[in-house]
């Protein structure tokens, strides 16, 4: 086809400069994950020389989220878990924590009061670094037991996303591994496996497209597992909040997070948000064209969701957790540790440009708000699309030099027979 031209030697130069820009985006991970343990130790030196009331270098509240989650744990505790999505929340808030700053509005439903009363058994500071080390543990426990490579497990905790939501004290981390196990041994762990996407109440927005794998997969043990679970969430998220935290949660609570959704592009953290409705407001659309937008997106993704379960395809797990990002309308950077845990999934042996694209979609989250303040549009759900072209579309086209011809096929050798008959003894 191209007369003259040395495949060889094209195919040498293309595989070496894949190699090279597949090794800078692991050095910009390596270098990534060095930052956010340095950031780690910075925070700990002013603990240990200010108290609680440094001044958090990355947040405007020390401990960022987790003290909002401390918080809701202590207002329970003390009978006022209403009072998390009323009028009185910043109020009440300065008057327990007032070295803390920036307080957003609890916009968590009350099943996720169940963790934060255990948070608040102790102290915030000592609290926060359990919590984290517990969420590292069981977060590489689930990846581990979901039969994922260890090369996936990498992939999740050293990433950025795993390193911010680790920094803020979120759930991300736990929450993603719990979809990625519960997806993974939905055939062969029914029960373990519907728990596991049940506990996802505590961060509803992971679980959307798990009512449409498990009905697709038609697998009803594993949706009467999550239900009890989900039953047994709510029940005692009602003993510890009682009906007056659902009622405000249901009334100013939703009203909370439609505000929190809705305001102006870029408000507060939006510049490290993963969703289609934030990148839509980014590019100027009105709120209702931004929900469309949304919609049509999250359409998609339930339909290829089904029809990926329904018919069994081997790319279903990692491709489900990319649309669960796409099919949401509210996403953190926090929230793609589990994207990161797929990546190597996708990845092939031996096609170089694949992988080093791949590597860059690893790395890429980090440096989405820097993008943001340069043009200020919100590139994040591009990310997801580009892998989940190179999930579902993107196949490994050879260059001539590569093809091999296809073998021979032999000739059947007929079965030779014995001429004579065994005697019998």
């Amino acid at each position: 086809m191209w007369p003259g031209v040395d495949w060889t030697m094209a195919l040498r130069l293309s595989r070496l400069c894949a190699r090279a820009i597949l090794a800078l985006a692991l050095a910009a991970g390596v270098g990534l994950f060095v930052l956010g343990v340095k950031a780690q130790l910075v925070r700990a030196v002013l603990y240990a020389r200010h108290g609680l009331g440094f001044a958090d270098p990355y947040c405007t509240t020390g401990y960022c989220d987790y003290g909002m989650f401390w918080l809701a744990g202590f207002l329970v505790r003390h009978g006022q878990g209403a009072a998390l999505y009323g009028p009185d929340y910043a109020r009440l808030a300065g008057q327990i924590l007032p070295y803390k700053t920036g307080w957003w509005p609890f916009v968590y439903p009350p099943a996720v009061l169940l963790p934060a009363w255990a948070m608040a058994r102790l102290p915030l500071v000592a609290g926060y670094y359990l919590f984290s080390a517990l969420a590292v543990l069981a977060s590489a426990r689930l990846l581990q037991a979901a039969r994922l490579p260890w090369l996936c497990i990498a992939a999740a905790l050293l990433s950025f996303p795993a390193m911010w939501t680790l920094y803020l004290g979120q759930f991300g981390m736990l929450c993603g591994a719990l979809l990625i196990y519960g997806f993974a041994r939905l055939e062969d762990a029914p029960l373990r496996a519907g728990a596991a996407l049940g506990a996802l109440i505590v961060k509803p927005q992971y679980a959307l497209l798990v009512p449409v794998v498990v009905f697709a997969a038609r697998r009803w043990r594993v949706m009467a597992a999550g239900a009890a679970v989900l039953a047994l969430a709510l029940v005692l998220s009602w003993m510890v909040g009682g009906t007056s935290c659902w009622r405000e949660y249901l009334g100013p609570g939703r009203e909370a997070m439609r505000a929190l959704l809705e305001q102006p592009f870029p408000s507060r953290y939006e510049n490290m948000g993963s969703s289609v409705f934030w990148m839509l407001r980014s590019l100027r659309f009105s709120v209702a064209g931004a929900y469309a937008g949304q919609a049509v997106v999250s359409l998609f993704c339930v339909g290829l969701s089904w029809r990926l379960w329904r018919a069994g395809a081997d790319n279903r797990l990692a491709v489900t957790v990319i649309l669960t990002l796409l099919a949401s309308p509210y996403g953190f950077t926090g929230d793609m540790a589990m994207y990161c845990a797929v990546l190597p999934l996708i990845a092939e042996r031996g096609a170089y440009w694949r992988n080093a694209v791949l590597a860059w979609l690893w790395v890429a989250p980090a440096f989405v708000p820097g993008f943001v303040a340069r043009f200020g549009v919100l590139p994040t759900p591009l990310l997801l699309v580009t892998a989940l072209a190179i999930a579902t579309v993107w196949q490994n086209k050879r260059c001539p030099a590569e093809k091999t011809p296809a073998p021979t096929p032999q000739a059947e050798t007929p079965r030779q027979w014995p001429a004579t008959a065994p005697k019998r003894a």
